[in-house]
């Protein structure tokens, strides 16, 4: 199905402009370009930049091969040389003006402070990066767009230096590990979600390439809209610990309205990732993955765990937000798997949960019906209606059906 830019957007890993002029080079065709001055130079710096950061990245992983303790560090982690190469892993030395070896007389150029390589104070230039593990984050292209710098030293705060944004590295839309696992992730249909930099390379490491992270923030909507475009199925595994369980949530938020199915991994007798598969090896993970609950699983498994089930109170009031959680997040087949687990969790009868369940369904129906009319009443035609109070309870049908 579909056409041949979709297939080199999904083979490539790249956005329809670039399909269209990879197309377009094979058959020697000319791709029309906005040719503003504006979009010109903005196309010439963006090209500056990424070469500055390309030549960065070489520069640190040069820097990496040079210095034990960098590399005793990633054999401390148990990171593989070649591992270490796939990932484009490198060190920047801890010093003011290395890079100034590297660009010479460019280590002027402002351009090195707008892709975040440089900073200045005081009229001072000094590296924004020193003493420091790289992570080189790439584009779907391969090109280098910004970088994650982790400490050595565990004391060190902050643990992680991040890029900032600029005009060729925008965080919010970009993945850690995307590039080095489109392609596994478009033929197994699956992609893993989880919260660093060690736990994506671990799991490659292990054989599990389809991991990805979001770079140095929380997800958001537009990397939901890329992880949704190459996979069926998503597997959230963020660390165990309270701000990850939270994390989760938040991004089981972000996949409600995803076509993708979103399962949660819970990680026992480790922090993260990649603590676990150092600890218990690679097939075990494996298992743990094959072994995924759903959203609703990991939902109700946090909702029990507020509640005390031994007192008859808690237990009520547990039933309660189940039952309106059940109502508003699952279909027909789920409610019913789910009261039958209700009832065995409460000594509840089966029959009562469902007929509280009932009552909630059509609660939640009349309640998204009541959301639908506030947003329609926001659109077009319906904005520019004027519905004074006074009017009554009518007003409202009457404004919407003129």
């Amino acid at each position: 199905a579909g056409n041949a830019f979709g297939f080199i957007m999904k083979y490539e890993g790249l956005e329809f402009p670039d399909a269209v002029r990879k197309l377009a080079g094979y058959y020697s065709m000319e791709v029309p370009e906005d040719r503003s001055p504006a979009k010109i130079k903005a196309r010439e710096k963006a090209r500056t930049l990424t070469d500055y950061m390309g030549e960065a990245a070489a520069f640190y992983t040069e820097q990496l091969r040079r210095n034990a303790e960098a590399s005793d560090y990633l054999k401390n982690r148990c990171i593989s040389a070649a591992t270490a190469a796939k990932f484009g892993l490198g060190y920047s030395p801890d010093d003011w003006h290395p890079l100034q070896t590297l660009f010479g007389e460019k280590y002027s150029d402002r351009a090195l402070e707008e892709c975040g390589l440089v900073n200045v104070r005081n009229d001072r230039r000094y590296d924004a990066f020193r003493g420091r593990i790289m992570f080189p984050i790439r584009n779907a292209k391969g090109l280098v767009i910004g970088f994650g710098a982790r400490t050595m030293n565990g004391d060190e705060q902050p643990k992680y230096l991040n890029s900032p944004e600029t005009p060729i590295y925008h965080k919010g839309s970009e993945l850690y590990g995307y590039f080095e696992g489109r392609e596994a992730i478009y033929g197994k249909g699956r992609a893993i979600v989880c919260e660093g930099y060690m736990d994506v390379i671990s799991m490659h490491q292990a054989g599990i390439d389809t991991a990805v992270c979001a770079c140095g923030t929380a997800l958001t909507p537009e990397q939901v809209r890329l992880i949704s475009e190459y996979a069926d199925e998503v597997i959230l595994s963020y660390d165990s610990d309270e701000a990850g369980q939270k994390a989760t949530l938040r991004s089981l938020e972000l996949f409600r309205n995803s076509p993708v199915k979103v399962g949660v991994l819970q990680i026992p007798g480790a922090k993260d990732p990649d603590e676990y598969i150092k600890k218990y090896g690679a097939e075990r993970f494996k298992a743990l993955l094959d072994g995924v609950g759903n959203a609703l699983d990991f939902r109700l498994g946090r909702l029990r765990s507020q509640y005390d089930l031994k007192q008859d109170a808690q237990r009520l009031e547990y039933v309660k937000e189940a039952v309106e959680m059940l109502a508003e997040r699952s279909n027909p087949t789920e409610q019913e798997v789910y009261a039958g687990r209700l009832a065995e969790e409460t000594n509840i009868s089966k029959t009562a949960i469902m007929a509280q369940l009932a009552d909630a369904v059509k609660k939640a129906g009349s309640k998204r019906r009541r959301e639908q009319n506030r947003a329609r009443l926001q659109e077009g035609e319906m904005n520019q209606i004027k519905v004074p109070y006074s009017a009554g309870r009518g007003a409202l049908g009457m404004a919407s059906a003129e």
